[in-house]
């Protein structure tokens, strides 16, 4: 196993997929804060990176890190690379490998598309001064469900919540990956989750409770705080629906086979 995640992780290290990587760390947090560092009332650097995070990353994002590397088994399926492999091993390893390093991948990156704007927009940019900020008010509106880990400093917060949107863009991007192994149409297996994101917020506001969109869960800036146990709802949802989906996939595979190639 160790073999064939190392192997896996070779090629999964691509200059492409490097560079995607780098796409969504870098350069998405970048627009969307010069695109929001003026024409709102800010009050803390917190407040910043909030909206730096939010928009169209909040709206996107399953999709972001779905691309990232979930299509890889439809791709060498589609290539037919199994055919032309000679070391034979248990497909549910290989597959579990792929899965893995995914997962890695995806954690990776999401954790430093959150933390790293987080560290220059709290402790560089008031050096820089692109951002003006307005005298604290009574009243101020708090970053959401997470502001109470501020209390105990703001790298704390950071790496905290980092990790929490790291671990779901995990789940979306482990669930798309599952679902190319079961489902032929690899385009269909990679929408599902994205789908199932937006149906659920769709739903979820109709119904009248938008503290328990999945929107909500991962960025909880556009509600009023909510208390830290509501955020789990969802998330336990996709845990479970993920895990069903996990043991499914095990039994199919358990006994088969998969030419592998050294």
């Amino acid at each position: 196993m160790k073999h064939l995640i190392k192997t896996e992780w070779q090629k999964a290290m691509t200059l492409q997929r490097l560079l995607i990587c780098l796409a969504v760390i870098f350069i998405l947090p970048t627009i969307q804060f010069f695109a929001v560092r003026t024409g709102y009332e800010f009050y803390r650097p917190v407040d910043v990176h909030t909206e730096a995070i939010g928009s169209v990353i909040a709206l996107l994002f399953p999709l972001f890190f779905i691309i990232l590397y979930a299509n890889s088994y439809a791709i060498e399926q589609k290539e037919n690379f199994i055919t032309y492999t000679k070391t034979r091993v248990r497909l549910s390893q290989y597959v579990t490998a792929k899965g893995i390093v995914n997962a890695v991948v995806v954690f990776g990156t999401a954790f430093l598309m959150i933390f790293l704007p987080f560290v220059f927009i709290v402790y560089i940019e008031p050096a820089i001064g692109l951002v003006s900020y307005f005298t604290r008010r009574q009243g101020v509106v708090s970053v959401g469900t997470f502001e109470p880990f501020l209390q105990y400093g703001t790298l704390v917060y950071a790496i905290i919540y980092s990790l929490w949107v790291a671990v779901n863009a995990v789940l979306y991007a482990t669930a798309a990956y599952v679902l190319t192994l079961l489902i032929k149409n690899s385009f269909l297996a990679l929408s599902l989750p994205f789908l199932w994101y937006f149906v659920i917020d769709f739903a979820i506001a109709v119904l009248g409770y938008p503290q328990f969109s999945m929107t909500s869960t991962v960025f909880p800036f556009n509600i009023i705080q909510q208390p830290l146990w509501t955020v789990f709802v969802p998330f336990t949802v996709n845990v479970v629906l993920l895990s069903g989906l996990v043991f499914y996939t095990k039994m199919r595979f358990e006994k088969a086979v998969y030419d592998y190639a050294e």
